[in-house]
């Protein structure tokens, strides 16, 4: 069953998540704030600055916020890893990542190295800190699902991609750029890419899949093979690249392999056992299908690293990210205040509209589609793009934040008041 080994009784406060759901959509207005105000020429320049700034306000402003912030609602749930002092943990890991995200895209736009050695420190007690934690109680967890298999070597690999990560930023500070500095670039992007967001979306999928839409499980060899298949495919890439072999076939079989799971994906949502409409389906298909795009363009083609990094990052990631964050606030909404004893409350659909939902969608999938037009055809389309972006991001941080408030309104009443059982509009 889908939800075998659920533990939700152990789930931390729900302040924990919600302050990571919150903090990753003005992160992303920022980002559409620095594409309007800044030149075409170097935001299609994968090698300049401002880029580099973006490319790491997504990555670790966006991305990396709602990983870290699922996974402390994901752990104690999923895995029974419990984090003892959570509220605690979530300030110093939230609190360092924010201000680390900021200096660090400071660096960038200024090329001040104060900023890039304050940035190292917060980011380095951000994510030091989280990844220590997870791996030390998932490599306790004794019931084994493939989801917590999968959160295991995400930890792991997730601690190597940051390692690099921190490596080179050291490497900047004391000006001392080795000969092997791009091959750990290459890796660090490979790790962040597969091991970091990939790994960690293919384990979740395993189980929200057929939990929240009520579709077929994945097959036992997705579930049971592929995160090791990936992990072996992403060491042996660290190989092929000192050795400056041919990463052709490596390509080819990091394409079948994550392409494997995404045809899955697709077809386990289209064949659900129970089809009724939800809204979030637009946001898990969108990413699903753009994952296997973005493998196809970077396995067929040179030179189109724009292209890739918006079909790859906006499509897949962020697409999945929205989907998921839309379903989870609902959910812990619906479960603390039930938890809590209040008998009639807002259904998950009433705490966020879904027509809501589907016109921030609406917005945000054409903004991807314009910063894809601005590839092919003109630079306008980049700035038409960055401000539906910016407005899609406005209203996932409304829709979001409004749920909150139905929470907090309904959490200060007395339970056992009827009076509190009207749902506050």
């Amino acid at each position: 069953m889908y939800n075998e080994g659920l533990s939700l009784d152990q789930a931390p406060p729900i302040s924990v998540p919600f302050r990571f759901f919150i903090t990753a959509p003005i992160f992303a207005i920022i980002i559409g704030a620095l594409v309007i105000f800044n030149d075409a020429d170097l935001l299609m320049n994968r090698y300049s600055t401002i880029t580099i700034a973006i490319v790491h306000l997504f990555t670790l402003g966006i991305l990396s916020m709602i990983i870290v912030g699922a996974m402390q609602q994901m752990m104690p749930v999923l895995a029974g890893a419990v984090i003892k002092k959570p509220i605690l943990f979530a300030n110093i890991v939230h609190a360092s990542l924010t201000l680390g995200t900021v200096f660090f895209t400071l660096y960038f736009i200024y090329l001040t190295k104060v900023l890039l050695i304050l940035a190292t420190v917060l980011l380095a007690i951000a994510f030091l800190t989280f990844f220590f934690m997870a791996i030390k109680l998932l490599y306790k967890v004794e019931f084994l699902t493939s989801t917590v298999v999968a959160m295991r070597i995400f930890a792991v690999l997730g601690l190597i991609t940051i390692l690099l990560g921190l490596h080179l930023s050291g490497a900047h500070i004391s000006d001392n750029i080795g000969a092997n500095h791009y091959s750990f670039v290459a890796i660090h992007i490979l790790f962040g890419m597969f091991g970091f967001a990939v790994l960690l979306i293919m384990g979740v999928s395993f189980q929200v899949i057929p939990m929240f839409y009520v579709a077929k499980d994945f097959p036992k060899f997705i579930q049971n093979r592929v995160p090791y298949i990936l992990t072996f495919l992403l060491f042996a890439y660290i190989v092929f690249e000192f050795l400056s072999i041919d990463l052709s076939i490596l390509k080819f079989l990091l394409l079948f392999i994550v392409g494997f799971f995404a045809y899955y994906g697709i077809h386990s949502l289209n064949n659900r056992k129970r089809p009724i409409f939800d809204v979030t389906l637009l946001y898990w298909k969108l990413s699903l299908y753009s994952l296997l795009i973005s493998l196809i363009i970077w396995t067929f083609y040179k030179d189109v690293d724009f292209l890739l990094s918006i079909v790859f990052a906006l499509g897949f990631l962020y697409s999945l990210l929205q989907g998921m964050v839309y379903k989870i606030i609902p959910f812990l909404c619906w479960f603390h205040l039930t938890s809590k004893g209040y008998f009639t409350v807002p259904t998950m659909r009433e705490l966020i509209v879904e027509s809501s939902i589907r016109l921030q969608f609406y917005i945000y999938i054409s903004s991807v589609l314009f910063f894809i037009l601005a590839f092919y055809l003109s630079a306008i389309f980049l700035y038409l793009g960055a401000g539906l972006f910016i407005v899609s991001n406005i209203l996932f941080l409304f829709n979001i934040t409004n749920a909150i408030k139905k929470y907090m309104e309904i959490a200060k009443t007395d339970p056992m008041d009827m009076s509190s059982f009207q749902m506050p509009s």
